[in-house]
C-alpha cells in the first residue's frame, strides 16, 4: 500500500493520533559523542544538544518532538538511593547489581525509611538538573530520568531472577516483600513530584513503567501484580492512569480495564496486536513502530505498517529517533510515518 491509497482508508476512530519523539541518546549519535557520558557528564550533554538539534532537524525534519536539554534516562535511580550499584560501561546502557540475596533480607531491610536525597547518586544528578537549568535558561526542563520502575520490576531488580522462584517457594513473603517496595516506589516518586513542584496525588495523572508485570502468569496477577499496581496508581494520582508494559500476551489484557488504565503503552510486545488489544480490553493504547526496525524497513513497508496499524484499530501510533536509528534511510521512513499520518487524518 502507498501513501496515495492510505487517505481512502476508513478509520475505526475519528483521527489516528501520532508522534514522532527523540531525545539526547540520539542527539549524542548525531554529534558523535561518546554514549557513557551522556548519563553523567554535563559538558558532554550540553554539546550534544547543541550540535545535535539542529543535524537531528536536518536529517529528520520538523515534525519530530525533540525533548529539552538532559542526561540520558536511567531507570534505576530508585534502586540506586536503596544501595543498588549503578555500572556505566563505555558506549553502552547503564548496568545495575541485584541487592537483596534473600527475601527475609529485603524485609528487613525496607522496613527503614530511607532519605533518597542523600543516599545513591541522587545529589549528582540533582546537580547536574541545577547545571542543565542554568545553562539552558530559555527551556523547561523537569527533573526525570532518574527514575522508577513499577513495583514488579523494582522486586525483581532488587532481587535479581530468584524473585520468580520466590513467587512459589514463599509467596507470603513475597506479597509483604512487594508491599514494601510499593513503600518505596511511591516514596521516590513523591519526592520527584515535590522536586518538580507537583502536588501529591496529582490530578494530571501519572505513568507506571512495569515491564516485569508481563513476567508473571496471568493467572498470578491478582495476587502478585494487580494489588501493588493499584496501590501505587492511588497513591500518586486522582487522574489518570498511564502504564507502560511490554511483552504482555492476551490473557493480560483484561487487568488494564479492572485497573482503570487510561493509557496502555505495549511498546515491544510480539504476543499482541492493534485488533488483539482492541477486542480484549476497552483501554486506549499507542501502537509502535520500533525505532530500530525504521533503520532497516523500506518507505513502502512503512507506509503499510502505519496503514495496516490504522486498520487494524490502533487509536494512535508512535515512533522515535535513537542512537539505532540516526540514518539516511531511517530518516526517509521516518518523514514517511509523519506523511502517512498526516495524510490519513486528512491534513497533508
Amino acid at each position: 500500500m502507498t501513501t496515495s491509497s492510505t487517505s481512502k482508508l476508513q478509520l475505526p476512530h475519528k483521527k489516528l493520533a501520532w508522534s514522532v519523539s527523540g531525545g539526547i541518546e540520539a542527539l549524542g549519535t548525531l554529534s558523535h559523542i561518546p554514549f557513557h557520558l551522556l548519563f553523567t557528564d554535563a559538558d558532554a550533554i550540553t554539546e550534544a544538544y547543541l550540535r545535535g538539534v539542529p543535524l537531528a532537524r536536518e536529517l529528520f525534519g520538523p515534525d519530530v518532538s525533540l525533548s529539552p536539554p538532559r542526561w540520558a534516562a536511567i531507570s534505576y535511580g530508585h534502586i540506586n538511593c536503596l544501595g543498588s550499584q549503578l555500572i556505566f560501561p563505555t558506549e553502552s546502557e547503564v548496568a545495575h547489581t541485584p541487592l537483596f540475596h534473600s527475601l527475609a533480607d529485603a524485609i528487613c531491610t525496607l522496613q527503614k525509611e530511607i532519605d533518597f536525597t542523600r543516599t545513591g547518586l541522587f545529589s549528582h544528578y540533582l546537580n547536574l538538573w541545577k547545571t542543565l537549568k542554568k545553562r539552558f535558561p530559555q527551556e523547561n526542563i523537569p527533573f526525570g530520568g532518574f527514575g522508577a520502575e513499577g513495583p514488579v520490576t523494582t522486586a525483581w531488580l532488587l532481587r535479581g531472577h530468584a524473585f520468580f522462584t520466590d513467587l512459589y517457594d514463599d509467596p507470603l513473603s513475597v506479597c509483604r516483600y512487594l508491599e514494601l517496595v510499593t513503600t518505596s516506589v511511591i516514596r521516590y516518586k513523591q519526592l520527584i513530584c515535590r522536586i518538580n513542584g507537583d502536588s501529591t496525588p496529582t490530578a494530571n495523572g501519572i505513568s507506571v513503567e512495569d515491564d516485569g508485570a508481563a513476567l508473571i502468569a496471568p493467572g498470578n496477577w491478582p495476587r502478585f501484580v494487580v494489588p501493588y499496581l493499584d496501590r501505587c496508581f492511588s497513591a500518586l494520582t486522582g487522574g489518570p492512569r498511564s502504564a507502560h508494559i511490554e511483552g504482555l500476551c492476551v490473557d493480560h489484557l483484561r487487568f488494564l480495564d479492572q485497573l482503570h488504565i487510561a493509557h496502555f503503552d505495549p511498546s515491544v510486545s510480539p504476543k499482541l496486536s492493534p485488533k488483539t488489544i482492541r477486542s480484549h480490553a476497552k483501554v486506549y493504547f499507542t501502537w509502535r513502530l520500533n525505532e530500530v526496525d525504521t533503520a532497516t524497513m523500506t518507505v513502502p513497508e512503512t507506509e503499510n505498517w502505519v496503514a495496516r496499524a490504522a486498520a487494524d484499530g490502533a487509536p494512535a501510533v508512535r515512533t522515535g529517533i535513537w542512537r539505532n536509528n540516526c540514518t539516511k534511510q531511517a530518516a526517509a521512513n521516518i518523514r514517511a510515518f509523519c506523511r502517512c499520518c498526516k495524510e490519513l487524518n486528512g491534513t497533508a
